[in-house]
């Protein structure tokens, strides 16, 4: 499939969409993009000579051949009209994404938890042994400040969305599969439904699939590892891994028990394609991390805030784990926002007991995304679960008040959670913290 030089992109500023963009206004095509408001990534793309609208423009379609959009895009956006009356072609962003990769020998990451971090790991690896991929992440990559990566080799990495069945769009040579977990119940309708997705994704992979020891069996080979020690000291993390090649230790300075599981399944495909284990380990010193993935601020010896994109029952367990080891002498409040009004509905109670976890919750309400209004799912259907201290609140903009009755006296780790928009508390609640 072959996609036309004049394009217009709907919900241009997300990170898979802002991706995609750099791609192609790389590969020549004229852009336009529209989204609902400014962001570092629409920034990025308008310094690039990309023109973004914040509000729906039907003139540009006067010198568009077609059209991308993303699941976030309304049915009554009302550039939609326009787009039908002249008859353009429109392609979802997964299908535009497996157009652009058609040509290249792709890895793909794909699973419920731990795509955007292990495809910025593998990039970055690539790229630091000199194989320089191209790459498509659902996360801003510290090394590259960028959700993309221009390579010049055949090779392209790319973070494998099972939402809406978009990775079966994919035929990947090889691939890494982190986990199985249920998520999408919408579209899967059960567990066993998204079992089935991954199977179906599986058989496209030509040649090897990584994944860890504890995947169920999927109907293919997989070459499995285990993480079998991790260590934190003075920031710090050693951390040991086996597979059929044996075991290797490595050491690097991000934070979390999860994401060294990350790093050992790209270091366990690369390692098995033919790259040296020592540039390799040597490489993974110097991987920086990716945005909204356990980042760490210290304001005192008092208070650490942490931001973290866990929007899933499982991966918040993870993360507070990971921040329970860290910091065992202080508090945890954690600061969540749901994501999606049916992950809401599926597994209240599972996020109840994760949240639990802590020593106090912050509720806040649900970011809708793509999705309409549901009045009868809430917080609340969390929230009344909880076995901890809780606190709802109607709204990200919260008062000094409220920060000094939530935030604890004595010395306290305050994690915020979710994939919405609640990081934009971080800058407030450091703020506060300071003074």
């Amino acid at each position: 499939m072959d996609l036309p030089k004049r394009l217009r992109l709907w919900g241009i500023g997300g990170v898979g969409m802002s991706a995609l963009a750099q791609h192609l206004h790389r590969r020549g095509h004229i852009l336009t993009g529209y989204d609902r408001e400014p962001s570092p990534l629409t920034e990025l793309l308008f310094e690039r000579g990309i023109p973004i609208d914040f509000q729906p423009n039907p003139s540009r379609l006067e010198q568009t051949e077609g059209i991308i959009y993303t699941p976030a895009i309304p049915r009554d956006f009302p550039e939609w009209e326009e787009v039908r009356r002249r008859g353009l072609p429109t392609w979802r962003r997964a299908e535009a994404l497996s157009a652009c990769v058609a040509p290249y020998s792709v890895i793909a990451v794909a699973g419920a938890h731990g795509k955007t971090t292990t495809s910025a790991i593998l990039s970055w690896l690539l790229h630091a042994v000199g194989a320089s991929p191209t790459a498509f992440v659902g996360g801003i990559m510290r090394n590259f400040s960028s959700t993309y990566v221009a390579g010049e080799s055949d090779w392209a990495v790319v973070e494998a969305d099972e939402y809406d069945r978009a990775f079966h769009l994919l035929q990947p040579i090889h691939a890494i599969l982190q986990s199985v977990d249920p998520d999408h119940l919408e579209v899967y309708g059960s567990a066993e439904g998204v079992l089935e997705a991954y199977r179906v994704f599986l058989s496209q992979v030509k040649d090897l699939c990584v994944g860890p020891e504890r995947l169920p069996d999927l109907g293919r080979r997989i070459l499995r590892y285990e993480l079998i020690d991790y260590s934190a000291e003075k920031g710090e993390i050693t951390f040991s891994y086996r597979w059929a090649g044996g075991k290797r230790t490595a050491v690097w300075y991000q934070l979390g028990h999860h994401y060294a599981e990350n790093a050992s399944a790209a270091l366990t495909l690369l390692e098995a394609l033919g790259y040296g284990v020592a540039p390799l380990l040597e490489a993974l010193t110097e991987f920086q991390g990716v945005h909204r993935r356990m980042e760490t601020y210290p304001v005192s010896d008092k208070y650490w805030v942490v931001s973290d994109y866990a929007h899933h029952p499982t991966e918040i367990r993870a993360t507070i784990q990971s921040i329970r080891s860290i910091f065992p002498d202080k508090q945890l409040v954690v600061f969540f926002q749901p994501h999606l009004y049916s992950r809401t509905a599926f597994f209240a109670k599972e996020f109840a007991e994760a949240l639990s976890a802590a020593d106090r919750v912050v509720l806040f309400p649900i970011y809708a995304a793509r999705e309409p209004s549901t009045p009868h799912v809430t917080s609340k259907l969390i929230s009344q679960h909880i076995c901890v201290p809780v606190y709802e609140v109607v709204t990200l903009n919260l008062s000094m008040q409220e920060f000094s009755t939530i935030l604890p006296s004595h010395p306290a780790v305050i994690l915020v959670l979710g994939a919405g928009d609640i990081y934009q508390l971080v800058p407030f609640i450091l703020e506060y913290l300071a003074k």
